[in-house]
Formats: structure tokens, sequence, C-alpha cells
């Protein structure tokens, strides 16, 4: 009975060997062959509570993360809040606009996921504003020159009404922001937020994770950023009522078109900047739509011990025949 007994509970092994097997839990897919291309970056590693640039960090470690526990980040277009791409003072308000109009660097994460090519880019100032972009550089640098300063007060302000067109994703994006806080846009409020260096503020993403659900498809993409962005709004904050906009980050996908993402939507990162920013504290995730990854069919192959059991179910099976024989 003892040794039909330990050959049952082989031979049940079988089940749950080829059980094992069948199963296909859904897998992850993550950034890989990660390369940086341009200059204007800074990488940022993370300890238990800060992230600190780190010109020395590995992509691979800091991209490592997803929405429950994000690590460091790449920061792209690191210089667009400094000047002379944004402004230090009143006096260089348009002068800062023209240099940000007239630059055209990228700088663009990209690598592999799941075999397919990513790329994750910082925003220009045609991207933001389309064609009138080159125009409006002109007509700045015509009004620059007028020596009357209230004439040329109004030529700079008539050269940048063109920005402000609801055709662009500019004035989109702005719009749908403060809609979003139940506030109105109009020219006046995104000439302000223009002429304060706010969209250059939002076109350098920090890419903290790009990960894929490699059953669904979908690839979702950090950005470290403000848990609170009202000051970057021009906004007072209230902490009873955060302000929770992401930077924008341009991706391209296998080939695909580009298409620009960001969110409204932040939970707390537990980490933030140690460069007095209080940056990083909050981990906004945006998505596409990706390919998923084939899954084979399930194969069920015995391993083994399950080999085994069925041997032992064949000795039963053979024995009790001797013994039917015997017993005839």
């Amino acid at each position: 009975m003892k040794r039909i007994f330990q050959t049952l509970v082989i031979g049940a092994s079988m089940a749950v060997g080829v059980s094992a097997i069948a199963s296909n839990p859904a897998q992850a897919g993550s950034l890989t062959n990660a390369i940086i291309t341009g200059n204007d970056y800074i990488k940022y590693s993370a300890t238990n509570t800060n992230t600190i640039a780190d010109a020395n960090a590995d992509l691979a470690t800091i991209l490592t993360g997803d929405s429950s526990s994000p690590t460091g980040n790449v920061e792209l277009f690191a210089s667009s809040e400094k000047s002379p791409l944004s402004p230090t003072s009143a006096a260089t308000t348009y002068t800062a606009l023209k240099s940000f109009l007239d630059y055209t660097q990228v700088t663009t994460l990209s690598g592999e996921i799941n075999g397919k090519q990513i790329s994750l880019s910082s925003l220009t100032a045609s991207d933001w504003f389309g064609g009138a972009t080159s125009s409006v550089s002109t007509s700045i640098s015509s009004a620059l020159g007028i020596s009357n300063s209230l004439a040329r007060l109004a030529a700079l302000n008539t050269a940048i009404s063109g920005l402000y067109n609801p055709s662009n994703l500019a004035t989109q994006w702005f719009s749908s922001t403060l809609s979003t806080y139940g506030m109105t846009a109009n020219q006046t409020l995104f000439n302000q937020f223009l002429l304060a260096g706010g969209f250059q503020r939002f076109s350098d993403p920090n890419i903290s994770y790009v990960n894929q659900n490699d059953t669904t498809g979908e690839i979702k993409i950090g950005l470290a950023g403000h848990y609170d962005a009202a000051a970057l709004l021009g906004l007072t904050p209230n902490p009873q009522k955060p302000i929770q906009v992401s930077e924008l980050v341009k991706v391209s996908y296998n080939g695909g078109p580009d298409q620009i993402r960001y969110s409204y939507e932040a939970t707390a990162s537990g980490l933030v900047s140690n460069d007095g920013t209080k940056s990083h504290n909050g981990n906004y995730e945006v998505s596409l739509q990706g390919i998923p990854v084939p899954i084979p069919a399930p194969t069920s192959v015995p391993e083994p011990s399950v080999v085994l059991g069925m041997l032992g179910v064949a000795g039963i099976v053979a024995t009790q025949r001797k013994l039917k024989k015997v017993s005839g």
C-alpha cells in the first residue's frame, strides 16, 4: 500500500508540471539599448529620497522603475530654462523668446522595446507654434531695432500675436490646461505665459521609465515633474488643490508619426530633486498603443518527474493484471 501511495503522489505531479509549463503569465518589456542623441541633457540617479544630477549614471539603471516605484530620470533639453533661451529679467523677455524660436536642436532618448524602435524627444518652438515660428522671429528682430520705446513695444506685441492661434499645439495645450482647472484662456494670459518662458519650461521632459505590457501592447512612459505645477504656470500654489501638469514629450514608435504626450494627473514619487527646485516629486504617466508580443501556443511537455509518475502508474496496472491472472 505504501508503495502504491508513493507512486500515486509522483503521478499526481504530472498535472502540476503540465499546468506550470502551460501557463504564460503576463510579461513586461522595458527599454533596451538606450542611447541619447544630442548633448543637452542631465542624468539623475536616485537615493532613497532624492534625485541627484549624475553624469556617470547608467541609463539602464535610472530608467528601471514603474509608477509604483520610479527611480532616476534623464532630462532632455536641459538648457530650456536657462539664459539665453529663457528670460532672466523683464528686459530679456523678447530676446529670450526669439532665441527659443530660433533654437532647432532636439535631444532624443531612443532604444528598443520588445524589438521595436522607440524615441522620446524634447520639443522645439516649431512643435509648439508650427509655421508661424520663423516669421514671428523675423518680426521680433525688426521690432527690436525700433528706437522709440513705445513704438518698439507696440511692434513687439504685434509680432507675437501670431503665436496665439487655435490651430497650433501651444494654444490648444494652454487652453486645455487652464480649462482642466476651471479657468478660461485668452490672448492676454497666453502672452504673459509666453513671455515668462512658460513654453520652454514644458519642453524639457524628464523620462523616468519606458515599459510595455507584452500582452496588450500598451507602452507606459514615466515623466518626473512637479507634483504641484502651479508656480510654473504663474499661479499661486494651493496645497489642498495641486495643479498637476506634466512636461510634454514627443514620441515616435516603430517608424510611425510623432505623437505628443502629456498628463494632468500625478502620483507622489517618493523622491525630490536635491537642487532646490523641489521637482521630481510627482510621477506623471503617459501611454500609447504598441504592438503586442506574439505569444506562442502553450506546450504541455511533461517534466522528468512526470515521466516517472507515468511509469509508476503503468507498473500498478501491470501488477493488477498479474494478480488477476493468478487469482483466475
